[in-house]
């Protein structure tokens, strides 16, 4: 079997040779979607592709990849740990992707105004390393009150407005709520069936 069009146009034939057997068949299953204008944007749209197919676990290969492969700045790097941030949920890997979210938080002051501008001069409502974290915070770990900190850390920010800080509050605080009222209702005294 030879080596994709694609891969040589882009001289990754070390790097595709490199790749197990496994790898480049799942890669093969992308490749007709694939950019070839950089390596970056190869790797990019791979990533999207392995993501949009439910692919988590090629996704986070292909994103640790482009690390070792391309030489990026900072804007690309954002963007491609917001992919990985899904790769890493998607892969239940919650640890990494909580420190991929603050990867971004840091690089975010740097990449603010391109990211603006790119999104058409407004603040997009997804950004996965602001929304994630607090959906692992909360939803995996059950630390209410981190997450009201994060909050407050965006709103600082400029991450999100105070009519939106507002509304995340009292939906965290309803959430907490919810979760101690259902631990009271299940709870029974040993011995008894549920």
């Amino acid at each position: 079997m030879g080596v994709p069009e694609h891969i040589v146009d882009l001289k990754l034939e070390d790097w595709y040779s490199s790749l197990s057997d496994t790898d480049r068949m799942k890669l093969s299953r992308y490749l007709d979607k694939a950019e070839s204008s950089s390596n970056y944007a190869f790797f990019s749209s791979i990533i999207d592709c392995a993501l949009s197919d439910e692919n988590p676990k090629f996704a986070v290969f292909m994103c640790l990849q482009i690390y070792d492969i391309c030489d990026m700045d900072d804007y690309q790097r954002f963007l491609i740990n917001e992919k990985l941030i899904d790769a890493y949920i998607g892969a239940e890997r919650y640890e990494d992707a909580k420190a991929a979210c603050d990867a971004n938080l840091e690089l975010y002051p740097i990449v603010k105004e391109r990211f603006i501008s790119d999104n058409g001069g407004i603040l997009p409502k997804r950004i996965n390393f602001r929304n994630r974290y607090i959906d692992i915070i909360v939803g995996i770990d059950s630390a209410y009150d981190l997450a009201f900190d994060m909050l407050e850390k965006y709103k600082d920010m400029g991450l999100i407005d105070a009519e939106e800080y507002d509304y995340r509050v009292n939906s965290l605080k309803t959430h907490r709520l919810q979760k101690i009222f259902d631990g009271v209702y299940s709870y029974r005294p040993e011995g008894q069936d549920r």
